[in-house]
């Protein structure tokens, strides 16, 4: 059993709670709040809710005592978690007038179209991130339920 794997376990529920709440609303904490509040609600947030309970059911569910996660697996939660935590971060917004489309980078370093599409990129490449490292993490969790074959 590894620390990582224990550890990362034990986090499972709280932290995959707290950034189904960051992939909705994380923008909001750097002033950068538009339509994207509403359209996640509806769209984004339950899709990455249920892909989380997916895993978190399948984690706590494995054969084995202490529970813990393999670090296949530990390293593909972690590696979900830093693409949607960038995915919230990152998002840019836009709102009803011309002049509210922002981002985290807009805010910090002023309005430019390049940091505006730098930020769609970032937020893209941790969608990805996210995207694959679930995907990764969903194989490991399915497959070390395969039972392993009896010898005749």
């Amino acid at each position: 059993m590894s620390t990582l794997g224990r550890t990362t376990l034990l986090w499972m529920i709280p932290v995959n709670l707290v950034l189904v709440a960051w992939v909705w609303i994380g923008r909001i904490v750097f002033g950068v709040g538009g339509w994207f509040f509403l359209i996640f609600l509806v769209s984004v947030v339950p899709v990455v809710l249920v892909a989380l309970l997916v895993t978190t059911v399948l984690a706590y569910t494995q054969d084995g005592r202490p529970r813990a996660l393999t670090g296949l697996q530990a390293s593909a939660q972690v590696v979900t978690w830093g693409g949607l935590f960038v995915l919230g971060a990152f998002m840019p917004d836009f709102g009803d007038t011309d002049d509210s489309r922002l981002s985290l980078l807009t805010q910090v370093f002023g309005y430019s179209d390049g940091l505006f599409d730098l930020s769609f990129t970032i937020t893209l490449a941790g969608a990805a991130i996210a995207l694959v490292g679930y995907v990764v993490l969903l194989g490991a969790l399915v497959f070390a339920r395969r039972p392993t074959p009896v010898p005749a």
